[in-house]
């Protein structure tokens, strides 16, 4: 009994350090005037299911229903979610709150992700492994220095700061919680989409189904 009472105490204590969002947490992509939908995308900077997921999403985001954008009509946020053997996504992604915090839009975030999808192999396999998350740092904010409404010297203060450290374990403990277990993650309305379209023309296809 006194094992399980302490098992009860770690988990309450652990708990308590980074709470579990009361909604989801992410980064909506437009506003969505007259939403009918929610969509919610977990992904993974450096996962290349998320890398080949993008286009056609993106695709799929820039046509219309009803002579209206369908973003119009369906909220789509997006969050960051970190398998475990991509360590340096945790340090890349601390940056996607601040990109936020700086636009406040959901475009400017989207372009960083396409970014870092461009990349992944600068920062995964045996070159990002030999990486220390200082070189990690260094990289990205060199790299990506004006493109997203900050300077390098910015960049750096952030990250080496851990300003939004605790945010992304905020993202990572909601979408486990949620039961997230891989990425791309796809939910329509809450439910996971586990064979999600590859098309922009399958994704209208799917979606307008539910639309109408």
């Amino acid at each position: 009994m006194k094992y399980i009472v302490l098992l009860g105490l770690v988990l309450a204590v652990t708990l308590a350090q980074v709470p579990i969002p009361e909604r989801p947490t992410g980064i909506l992509y437009r506003e969505a005037p007259l939403a009918k939908l929610r969509m919610d995308i977990y992904e993974d900077l450096l996962c290349g299911d998320c890398k080949n997921f993008d286009p056609p999403f993106k695709q799929f985001l820039n046509t219309t229903y009803n002579d209206r954008p369908i973003t119009d009509y369906i909220e789509v946020y997006f969050h960051p979610f970190i398998l475990p053997l991509h360590i340096n996504a945790f340090t890349m992604t601390q940056l996607s709150p601040y990109i936020w915090d700086l636009n406040h839009d959901g475009e400017v975030n989207a372009a960083f992700n396409e970014w870092a999808f461009e990349h992944q192999l600068e920062f995964k396999g045996p070159e990002g492994l030999a990486m220390s998350q200082y070189d990690v740092m260094d990289k990205t904010c060199h790299d990506t220095a004006d493109k997203f409404g900050y300077t390098e010297e910015q960049c750096l203060e952030v990250l080496k700061n851990g300003t939004y450290e605790q945010e992304i374990h905020k993202a990572q403990k909601y979408g486990t919680w949620y039961k997230v277990y891989t990425t791309p993650g796809v939910f329509l309305n809450g439910v996971m989409i586990e064979d999600y379209p590859d098309t922009a023309e399958k994704w209208t296809r799917f979606m307008n189904r539910y639309l109408r």
